[in-house]
């Protein structure tokens, strides 16, 4: 069955709705925005592989059987997308993306989760307008889904819940919404043309796993951390070195020492101009120079002493010249400048 421009237009919308909904959520636990660019632009490429991988494992008698035509597999446009696959693939994707970034994910899947399962309700009448569900069970699921997006937003608030808890939640969730909508299915055309694995469907079996899956994460992460989950990003994060450098959004919380962070993950430390003080004028006429060891040393104790803890109000002109490194608006410790007395007083 091939992908009719409804199924297109509601994949969209699906996809626009989880993004909405993680970004709300990332700001919330500390992160920023700007994330979410690169993640998607890793993420989604991934997920429609893997999606169409999936498919292809599932139903390789089609593609690479006896019977099959293997040039079929490039006719994305006829149909063929496994949830899974692109699932899979698609948090490996990120997993990897954040390690190098300095994410951590755990905080992440957390974001995703609400969003996640926002976006199977757009997702639920894309498939109803290709003629794959029945409007009962498309209505049912987009109803057990928004509860369910609800659910997770409202307890993982009142819980404050971390470390990866709530996209367990959401495993669970999604599980058991799975395996009800399967047992709705029952007797459909639908139903009859799923795979059976030991007489239930294939469906069943993997909304099973999930919901162990997340049952299990849940139980042992809530017995193993006690403590609320503090900073969505690692020490000696590139992501915050290179905001810093450009006068960005930066987290004292999850940076506290910036020399520390720039040791740990090898970037360039970020360049701060220094304030003029009056006794720098006695010191400069000095005789003895510093050597470059201790000039160095200076200068990261200097680094290390940046309050990394505020925002940076820019606007949009300002946001435009701190991309492009022009007069960065850093927010430091430093007392201001002292101007010197005018020379031009007059005599007394």
């Amino acid at each position: 069955m091939s992908f009719s421009p409804a199924w297109v237009v509601f994949t969209v919308l699906g996809i626009g709705l989880a993004l909405w909904m993680t970004g709300i959520q990332w700001r919330s636990r500390g992160g920023h925005k700007g994330d979410l660019w690169a993640i998607t632009v890793v993420g989604l490429p991934a997920a429609v592989i893997g999606g169409r991988l999936g498919h292809l494992i599932a139903a390789s008698d089609t593609y690479f059987g006896p019977a099959g035509d293997p040039l079929r597999a490039l006719a994305v446009w006829d149909g063929g997308f496994s949830f899974w696959g692109a699932t899979i693939l698609g948090f490996v994707s990120v997993w990897v993306l954040t390690r190098f970034q300095g994410i951590r994910f755990r905080p992440l899947l957390d974001s995703v989760a609400p969003g996640l399962i926002l976006g199977h309700v757009a997702g639920a009448f894309s498939d109803w307008f290709d003629g794959r569900l029945e409007l009962v069970t498309v209505l049912t699921e987009s109803v057990w889904n928004l509860i369910a997006c609800i659910v997770l937003i409202i307890v993982s608030k009142r819980l404050r819940l971390g470390y990866g808890q709530v996209f367990a939640l959401y495993l669970c969730l999604f599980g058991l919404g799975r395996i009800l909508l399967e047992a709705l299915r029952v007797g459909s055309p639908a139903a009859e043309d799923a795979r059976l694995l030991l007489g239930l469907p294939f469906n069943v079996w993997t909304a099973v796993l999930a919901l162990l899956i997340g049952l299990c994460w849940l139980v042992v992460s809530r017995l193993r951390h006690r403590t609320h989950e503090t900073g969505v990003y690692a020490h000696g994060s590139r992501t915050l070195l290179r905001r810093h450098r450009r006068g960005k959004h930066t987290f004292g919380i999850n940076a506290p020492n910036i020399a520390e962070a720039a040791e740990t993950s090898g970037a360039p430390l970020p360049s701060v101009a220094r304030v003029a003080d009056p006794d720098d004028r006695a010191s400069a006429d000095a005789p003895v120079a510093a050597t470059d060891t201790e000039a160095d040393e200076m200068e990261i104790e200097r680094e290390s002493d940046i309050d990394l803890s505020g925002r940076h109000s820019f606007g949009f002109f300002g946001a435009v010249t701190s991309a492009i490194s022009i007069v960065p608006d850093v927010r430091g410790n430093s007392a201001p400048a002292s101007h010197e007395e005018n020379p031009r007083r007059s005599n007394k």
